[in-house]
């Protein structure tokens, strides 16, 4: 029987189980947690308490779940420090400048997200160049810091080979291991009777705002056959929330077929899903959204339900393999107008797409199945 270290995820935001909403981040640690536990791993996740103190409102202490503690950024490596030996698995390069080498912490940095092209997009029309000179100089620090990588899809890997290009580390003795995005399945055991229901669904961004292509959708919905459930509050830490939100506001306007939902928990959120038929999570072409994984789309199969999704992201593939939705081209809007036609009149492709969810859930993102990468590096760190 293999004998492995304690795991440590540090988490940049808030995880599902502290009765918050939780975004990406939050939501990738869980999956993670999730499946180094199915392979018998004995896994702590550490909170930065930032994230935590910008959305929690209670007059007790933000509660987290077993195995969760909320850390200080400035304890993060006295806590590690504590736990040794262990192996931290640091998400991004966040918390990068409170931590140091420390005896008997290996460090793994997680190739999660695009951070770079996120801010680039983020402002609309100006450019942070200050801002993204400030984060290249932390990134190329975290990956100094780092005994391995893992990388959140395959499309990133020569993204980040180009990063680890920039430090003096030899590249010839680095791997990067693709760990793509897993969630525990939530698949709804029946169809509740109702209308056919679309869902609008995930933070509104600054790197991925809603533009024309709601058009078609809009012009197909008719209350009480068709309708529309929109989830999408500005995330706690994104400056220019009303700039984001404004737009949408007027684009849903007061359609009797649209229905706006507040923040969520995850499980309230999961919940929500279950009543869903279709997810819509379309938006325009950047290079931060070429090289997303998009944690809304993936949530979405996770939980059986299929999705109409752009041609051009790393979960794209995944769902053309299990056909698993409709991929379209936001620009051309005849091909969300063809995605829509086809699941309001053929209730029996939306079931075939949502079987499809479920077989692309099994196969990729089952926990489990997912980090067995992550679990093969630590092995080898170890």
């Amino acid at each position: 029987m293999v004998t492995r270290p304690r795991v440590i995820l540090v988490s940049n935001d808030v995880v599902p189980g502290m009765t918050m909403p939780v975004a990406a981040p939050g939501l990738r640690v869980f999956g993670l947690a999730q499946g180094l536990a199915a392979h018998g791993v004995d896994v702590d996740v550490a909170v930065v308490q930032g994230p935590v103190d910008g959305q929690w409102r209670g007059s007790v202490p933000a509660p987290a779940r077993a195995g969760t503690e909320i850390v200080a950024a400035g304890d993060l490596a006295a806590y590690l420090e504590a736990r040794a030996p262990a192996v931290a698995v640091v998400t991004n390069s966040n918390q990068i400048d409170k931590l140091r080498r420390i005896e008997g912490i290996t460090f793994v940095l997680d190739f999660f997200a695009p951070k770079m092209l996120e801010r680039a997009y983020e402002f609309g029309q100006d450019y942070p160049a200050d801002e993204l000179r400030a984060l290249r100089a932390r990134k190329l620090r975290a990956i100094d810091l780092a005994d391995g990588f893992i990388v959140n899809g395959r499309k990133k890997v020569p993204y980040f080979v180009a990063w680890v290009l920039q430090t003096d580390r030899d590249i010839r003795r680095i791997r990067f291991p693709v760990v793509e995005m897993c969630l525990p399945s939530s698949f709804r055991e029946e169809r509740p009777p109702g209308p056919l229901r679309l869902a609008l669904a995930g933070y509104l961004q600054g790197w991925s705002r809603p533009g024309p292509w709601l058009d078609p959708l809009l012009e197909r919905l008719v209350p009480g056959k068709v309708v529309l459930d929109v989830v999408m509050p500005v995330h706690w830490g994104q400056r220019g929330g009303e700039e984001l939100a404004g737009p949408l506001a007027t684009m849903l306007g007061d359609h009797p077929a649209v229905t706006v939902h507040g923040a969520m928990t995850f499980g309230e959120f999961r919940q929500f899903l279950d009543t869903v038929d279709v997810a819509v999570d379309v938006f325009g072409h950047s290079l931060e959204r070429e090289f997303a994984m998009v944690t809304r789309s993936v949530v979405a199969l996770a939980s059986g339900v299929p999705v109409i999704h752009p041609y051009f992201t790393e979960v794209t593939p995944m769902i053309e393999e299990f056909d698993a939705g409709w991929v379209v081209v936001p620009g051309e809007p005849t091909t969300l107008a063809a995605a829509l036609d086809e699941i309001i009149s053929s209730p029996e492709t939306v079931q075939t797409k949502a079987e499809g969810a479920r077989a692309l859930w099994s196969a990729r993102l089952e926990p489990r199945k997912a980090v067995r990468p992550l679990v093969d590096l630590i092995d080898k760190l170890g």
